[in-house]
């Protein structure tokens, strides 16, 4: 195998691990990527990263071609047990490859439909809350982080369901508040929709 095959096949395998990996964190220890004012959910980065190795694979394939025809390729008949490794590995493969589509449809179904935001103010310091909120038929969830300054993933500290889908910090029905780098975050209901809890502590330890 070419050098230049080798380390596309390579790199491919390891943007599909990253893929799955990134699923599997942001299920245990679920946080978001924040550039800017820009709020990037683990579904987004998934299927980007999917993307990549959908790509570099394609890449492998075609330059795996391009040594065969070359002469370059295999002339020399494999032996049983190394044509037995070859299919372990491509089947190992394959399940990799599904394992990523699969987490990462999952991951993006459950983000695109949400919304997320930045709140103001920030503190003395530059910590910020992000808020994401999604809703689902009679029923809707918000889930608080907290960005430390300087910082480009924020983790999660705090949760709350709201009723009728209502999003209270997309409809600008929240306060929020800091006592030097400790946040207090205020999320209030329509009247007709009870948000669970409604007060939220904010600590930034990075701060």
């Amino acid at each position: 195998m070419d050098t230049a095959t080798a380390i596309a096949r390579r790199v491919g395998i390891a943007l599909f691990a990253g893929t799955l990996a990134l699923v599997v964190s942001s299920f245990a220890w679920p946080a978001v990527l924040v550039l800017g004012d820009r709020v990037t959910s683990a579904g987004d980065a998934a299927v980007a990263l999917l993307g990549c190795g959908l790509l570099v694979g394609l890449l492998s394939r075609v330059l795996a071609v391009v040594d065969r025809r070359r002469g370059r390729g295999r002339s020399v008949p494999d032996a049983e047990g190394a044509r037995r490794a070859r299919s372990g590995r491509r089947l190992a493969v394959v399940l990799l490859v599904v394992g990523a589509g699969a987490g990462a449809a999952f991951s993006w179904a459950l983000d695109s439909g949400s919304t997320s935001a930045v709140l103001a103010p920030a503190s003395a310091n530059g910590c910020r809350v992000v808020v994401k909120e999604h809703s689902f038929l009679m029923g809707g969830s918000g889930s608080v982080f907290v960005l430390p300054a300087g910082a480009v993933v924020a983790r999660r500290v705090s949760r709350y369901s709201t009723d009728d889908g209502y999003r209270p910090v997309e409809a600008g029905s929240f306060a929020l508040s800091w006592a030097g780098e400790r946040g207090h975050l205020e999320v209030s209901g329509s009247g007709f929709d009870p948000v669970w809890p409604r007060s939220h502590e904010v600590v930034c330890r990075g701060g």
